[in-house]
């Protein structure tokens, strides 16, 4: 199942690469190089989730919870290198930070936590080396958008978590502590009761939102970041564009186009398209300016889209995360030494409290010897 888990992760990285493209790979491929590749992940592997394993099999059963999560943070962080902590940014840099890095590694973690608790060494290895090794041996890598791929490389290991949680025998949750006897008893009875409709609608969900966020299934969804198509279309509205040929779009429609340069695109109503030696020219004004934009070409380069459809108000919950995130940055780059002190001691504090736990049947044991 871990090795099946990590196989749909990247079967659709690749499957949405063969629209977006592929990158080289930079490591070498001489047999000096592969080998030299080899060995170095593969230790690095065994060590990293031997030790995992070690340390959630360690975990009381009534803390496993808080095991898993400080284990799978832990191991997060020395994933990732620590000039992307403490090197300051740009908003814009810390949400692909957060997005791309931080919560991808995340998931990966949690899942391959898991599955150390629940298969031992080899479940997490079977997981996280699949990964690892198309890594490190595959030339050609799949070079999708770094938005698509933080939501695959999310979405994917979240998924597995939950259907791991529902394949496992009830017995043996409760064997390690994840669910109580009676929660096992009731657990037997809905997966008797249930069918797989609500796994294929989990599934059917995640292809949509993957291939809807790239424009790839013909639409295209936008938040509206400005007041400038007030009242039509609000901020946090979700204007959902459809792809356009230049010739379809008429004077009154809103298109979404692309000025070179900008990083973002501009949505706004069409009052005018002249032609002039043969090239037809576009001019959009928002409905709340007063002064129109500068005409431009029309031509598919521009990323024409029509706007079809609007979802109001549905992109504040991104607007809030990305401010969140990036006002959680700004206190962590002014606070960024008090916060490992503060990360460290609780993750050390922790550890003391389990380690205790654990010995508390030993110690009573020895107390009765002694008397």
């Amino acid at each position: 199942m871990a090795m099946l888990i990590a196989a749909l992760q990247i079967v659709t990285l690749i499957s949405i690469s063969l629209f977006t493209g592929f990158g080289r790979s930079p490591y070498q491929f001489t047999p000096i190089a592969i080998t030299i590749n080899i060995a170095y992940f593969s230790s690095m592997l065994l060590g990293l989730e031997f030790s995992r394993t070690y340390l959630i099999k360690s975990c009381p059963k009534r803390k496993v919870f808080i095991g898993i999560g400080l284990i799978a943070l832990f191991y997060t962080f020395i994933s990732l290198p620590l000039t992307r902590f403490t090197t300051p940014g740009t908003a814009a840099e810390t949400a692909k930070f957060l997005g791309s890095e931080l919560l991808p590694a995340l998931a990966e973690s949690l899942l391959a936590t898991y599955l150390a608790l629940l298969g031992g060494p080899t479940a997490s290895i079977a997981y996280v080396g699949t990964l690892e090794a198309f890594e490190w041996l595959s030339p050609i890598l799949p070079n999708p958008p770094w938005a698509v791929k933080a939501l695959i490389t999310t979405m994917i290991p979240t998924i597995g978590f939950l259907v791991v949680n529902q394949t496992v025998s009830p017995f043996k949750l409760m064997r390690f502590g994840v669910i109580g006897r009676s929660e096992a008893r009731g657990k037997i009875r809905r997966v008797q009761k249930s069918q797989p409709f609500g796994w294929l609608a989990i599934a059917l969900v995640a292809v949509i939102l993957i291939w809807g966020s790239t424009g790839l299934l013909g639409f295209q969804p936008s938040i509206i970041a400005s007041g400038s198509m007030r009242p039509t279309l609000e901020v946090g509205d979700i204007a959902v564009t459809v792809q356009t040929r230049p010739e379809n779009i008429k004077v009154g429609d809103i298109i979404q186009y692309w000025r070179a340069g900008d990083q973002a695109p501009t949505i706004h109503r069409v009052i005018e398209i002249s032609h002039a030696g043969g090239t037809a020219y576009i001019t959009t004004k928002g409905d709340a300016n007063t002064a129109p934009d500068e005409p431009i070409i029309a031509s598919a380069s521009q990323g024409l889209g029509k706007v079809v459809f609007v979802i109001p108000k549905i992109g504040w919950v991104s607007i809030y995360l990305k401010n969140f995130a990036a006002q959680a940055w700004s206190f962590l780059s002014n606070n960024i030494h008090a916060s490992y002190t503060i990360l460290g001691i609780t993750l050390i504090s922790m550890a003391i409290g389990i380690h205790r736990y654990r010995n508390q049947p030993l110690r009573r044991l020895r107390r009765r010897l002694g008397r």
